[in-house]
């Protein structure tokens, strides 16, 4: 059984490992608040994300664990609009490319950079976090 959680990356420790290797290790909070944890991301594990040294403090992830191992990391949002644009691969995906897209918004309430489109209410577009209204 799949278990997801919002994480919000504090510092980012090593890529690769001891020995090298193919992963990230990096500190990390449960959104929206709770005990600081150390894991560790396999390369293969990164959805949206170009490369694990793209990763960095002020990110968000959304994190598909099965027991203690990661099976998938996503990236949500970053604080950084330049971090954000850095971590999300260059060329987007085919489904993607069949029509105009939104690579990534702000929410002044969370004040964090978003990967896609915010959820449209009506005639209103609100933050896909914390429901609010987008100006």
């Amino acid at each position: 059984m799949t278990d997801q959680r919002l994480m919000w990356v504090t510092e980012v420790h090593n890529f690769g490992g001891f020995f090298g290797g193919d992963t990230v290790t990096l500190s990390a909070v449960p959104w929206p608040e709770g005990e600081e944890t150390t894991l560790t991301i396999d390369e293969k594990a990164l959805d949206n994300i170009a490369a694990r040294h793209t990763l960095a403090a002020e990110m968000l992830l959304r994190l598909d664990f099965s027991g203690e191992r990661i099976d998938r990391a996503y990236l949500v949002a970053a604080r950084d609009r330049t971090l954000l644009n850095q971590a999300l691969p260059a060329t987007p995906s085919a489904a993607a490319l069949s029509r105009p897209t939104i690579r990534a918004y702000h929410c002044p309430a969370c004040s964090l950079w978003f990967t896609g489109q915010p959820l449209q209410q009506g005639a209103q577009w609100v933050c896909t976090l914390c429901d609010q209204g987008l100006r």
